[in-house]
Protein backbone atom coordinates (compact mmCIF):
# COMPACT_ATOMS: atom_id res chain seq x y z
CA UNK A 1 0.00 0.00 0.00
CA UNK A 2 2.85 2.37 0.80
CA UNK A 3 4.24 1.67 -2.69
CA UNK A 4 0.95 2.67 -4.33
CA UNK A 5 0.82 5.87 -2.25
CA UNK A 6 4.42 6.67 -3.20
CA UNK A 7 3.63 6.11 -6.88
CA UNK A 8 0.48 8.24 -6.58
CA UNK A 9 2.62 11.13 -5.40
CA UNK A 10 4.54 10.84 -8.70
CA UNK A 11 1.24 10.83 -10.60
CA UNK A 12 1.16 7.07 -11.26
CA UNK A 13 -2.05 5.11 -10.73
CA UNK A 14 -2.30 1.60 -9.32
CA UNK A 15 -3.28 0.30 -12.76
CA UNK A 16 -0.32 1.92 -14.44
CA UNK A 17 2.04 0.69 -11.75
CA UNK A 18 0.76 -2.86 -12.09
CA UNK A 19 0.50 -3.06 -15.88
CA UNK A 20 3.49 -1.06 -17.10
CA UNK A 21 6.19 -3.66 -16.41
CA UNK A 22 4.19 -6.27 -18.33
CA UNK A 23 3.52 -3.94 -21.27
CA UNK A 24 7.15 -2.86 -21.40
CA UNK A 25 8.31 -6.50 -21.29
CA UNK A 26 5.89 -7.38 -24.08
CA UNK A 27 7.04 -4.44 -26.20
CA UNK A 28 10.72 -5.15 -25.63
CA UNK A 29 10.24 -8.76 -26.74
CA UNK A 30 8.40 -7.63 -29.87
CA UNK A 31 11.05 -4.99 -30.64
CA UNK A 32 13.87 -7.51 -30.13
CA UNK A 33 12.19 -9.97 -32.49
CA UNK A 34 10.96 -7.58 -35.18
CA UNK A 35 13.95 -5.20 -35.20
CA UNK A 36 16.61 -7.84 -34.43
CA UNK A 37 17.94 -5.81 -31.49
CA UNK A 38 19.45 -6.90 -28.21
CA UNK A 39 17.54 -6.00 -25.06
CA UNK A 40 19.58 -2.87 -24.30
CA UNK A 41 19.01 -1.45 -27.78
CA UNK A 42 15.35 -2.46 -27.62
CA UNK A 43 14.92 -0.53 -24.36
CA UNK A 44 16.64 2.50 -25.91
CA UNK A 45 14.40 2.20 -29.00
CA UNK A 46 11.27 2.22 -26.84
CA UNK A 47 12.29 4.72 -24.16
CA UNK A 48 13.40 7.32 -26.71
CA UNK A 49 9.94 7.43 -28.28
CA UNK A 50 6.90 9.63 -27.87
CA UNK A 51 4.87 6.43 -27.93
CA UNK A 52 6.42 5.43 -24.59
CA UNK A 53 5.56 8.85 -23.14
CA UNK A 54 1.99 8.36 -24.36
CA UNK A 55 1.95 4.91 -22.75
CA UNK A 56 2.71 6.60 -19.42
CA UNK A 57 -0.24 8.98 -19.74
CA UNK A 58 -3.16 7.63 -17.76
CA UNK A 59 -5.80 9.33 -19.90
CA UNK A 60 -4.39 7.81 -23.14
CA UNK A 61 -5.06 4.29 -21.79
CA UNK A 62 -2.61 2.76 -24.27
CA UNK A 63 -2.00 -0.11 -21.88
CA UNK A 64 -5.38 -1.54 -22.96
CA UNK A 65 -3.98 -2.11 -26.44
CA UNK A 66 -2.11 -5.25 -27.40
CA UNK A 67 1.66 -5.16 -27.43
CA UNK A 68 1.62 -5.59 -31.20
CA UNK A 69 -0.76 -2.64 -31.65
CA UNK A 70 1.46 -0.45 -29.50
CA UNK A 71 4.49 -1.63 -31.49
CA UNK A 72 2.72 -0.60 -34.71
CA UNK A 73 2.14 2.89 -33.25
CA UNK A 74 5.81 3.01 -32.27
CA UNK A 75 6.91 2.05 -35.79
CA UNK A 76 4.61 4.63 -37.35
CA UNK A 77 6.14 7.29 -35.08
CA UNK A 78 9.71 6.23 -35.87
CA UNK A 79 9.03 6.14 -39.61
CA UNK A 80 7.42 9.60 -39.54
CA UNK A 81 10.37 11.03 -37.60
CA UNK A 82 12.83 9.45 -40.02
CA UNK A 83 11.02 10.82 -43.05
CA UNK A 84 11.11 14.31 -41.56
CA UNK A 85 14.84 13.95 -40.91
CA UNK A 86 16.73 16.32 -43.26
CA UNK A 87 19.69 13.92 -43.42
CA UNK A 88 17.41 11.09 -44.54
CA UNK A 89 15.78 13.29 -47.18
CA UNK A 90 19.18 14.41 -48.43
CA UNK A 91 20.27 10.77 -48.64
CA UNK A 92 17.13 9.82 -50.58
CA UNK A 93 17.71 12.73 -52.97
CA UNK A 94 21.35 11.78 -53.41
CA UNK A 95 20.46 8.15 -54.16
CA UNK A 96 17.68 9.05 -56.57
CA UNK A 97 19.78 11.57 -58.49
CA UNK A 98 22.86 9.34 -58.66
CA UNK A 99 20.89 6.20 -59.56
CA UNK A 100 19.13 8.15 -62.32
CA UNK A 101 22.51 8.79 -63.96
CA UNK A 102 23.82 5.31 -63.11
CA UNK A 103 20.86 3.57 -64.79
CA UNK A 104 20.50 6.18 -67.55
CA UNK A 105 16.87 6.87 -66.60
CA UNK A 106 14.82 10.03 -66.36
CA UNK A 107 13.92 11.40 -62.94
CA UNK A 108 10.33 10.20 -63.37
CA UNK A 109 11.43 6.69 -64.43
CA UNK A 110 13.82 6.48 -61.48
CA UNK A 111 11.11 7.54 -59.06
CA UNK A 112 8.76 4.90 -60.51
CA UNK A 113 11.43 2.21 -60.10
CA UNK A 114 12.16 3.29 -56.51
CA UNK A 115 8.47 3.20 -55.64
CA UNK A 116 7.69 -0.04 -57.47
CA UNK A 117 10.50 -2.01 -55.82
CA UNK A 118 10.44 -0.40 -52.36
CA UNK A 119 13.87 1.22 -52.66
CA UNK A 120 12.96 4.05 -50.29
CA UNK A 121 12.07 1.53 -47.56
CA UNK A 122 15.34 -0.29 -48.25
CA UNK A 123 17.30 2.96 -47.99
CA UNK A 124 15.46 3.97 -44.80
CA UNK A 125 16.03 0.62 -43.13
CA UNK A 126 19.70 0.52 -44.12
CA UNK A 127 20.36 4.22 -43.63
CA UNK A 128 22.74 3.84 -40.67
CA UNK A 129 25.13 1.71 -42.73
CA UNK A 130 24.47 2.85 -46.29
CA UNK A 131 24.91 6.58 -45.76
CA UNK A 132 28.46 5.98 -44.53
CA UNK A 133 29.50 4.21 -47.75
CA UNK A 134 30.84 5.55 -51.01
CA UNK A 135 28.74 6.41 -54.02
CA UNK A 136 29.74 3.35 -56.08
CA UNK A 137 28.91 0.97 -53.22
CA UNK A 138 25.51 2.58 -52.62
CA UNK A 139 24.58 2.50 -56.31
CA UNK A 140 25.63 -1.14 -56.62
CA UNK A 141 23.59 -2.04 -53.55
CA UNK A 142 20.52 -0.26 -54.92
CA UNK A 143 20.97 -1.96 -58.27
CA UNK A 144 21.33 -5.42 -56.67
CA UNK A 145 18.26 -4.75 -54.54
CA UNK A 146 16.17 -3.79 -57.57
CA UNK A 147 17.37 -6.76 -59.64
CA UNK A 148 16.57 -9.16 -56.80
CA UNK A 149 13.04 -7.73 -56.61
CA UNK A 150 12.53 -8.03 -60.38
CA UNK A 151 12.95 -11.79 -60.30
Amino acid sequence: MAEIEKNSQRGDTAIETAIMPFKVQQLIEIIMQKKQLNYEDAFAYLYSSDCYKLLLQEDAKLWYMSGLSIFELLEKEKKTKELNNPKMLLFFSFCLEKYKDFANLSAEETLCVFRKYGVFDYLREGFDVLHTQGERYILNEIDLFIKARQQ
